[in-house]
């Protein structure tokens, strides 16, 4: 009986840890296939339009 529990155990600990793995490895995939030459357009979108703004100053 307890090694029916322990590979229960271990069946629900792999199909947990796959199915988060899944979503971050088919989201790397896509970005590298799909993904082409704006992967980081709008971070250098943002960057351009805060290179213009004041630094915020600190009170201490």
């Amino acid at each position: 009986m307890i090694s029916f529990f322990t590979d229960l155990t271990l069946l629900a600990l792999c199909v947990v840890g796959i199915t988060a793995l899944m979503g971050t490895i088919s989201q790397v995939i896509a970005v590298k296939l799909f993904g082409g030459k704006k992967v980081s357009h709008f971070v250098d979108k943002s960057k351009s339009f805060q290179q213009n703004w004041n630094p915020v100053k600190r009170r201490n």
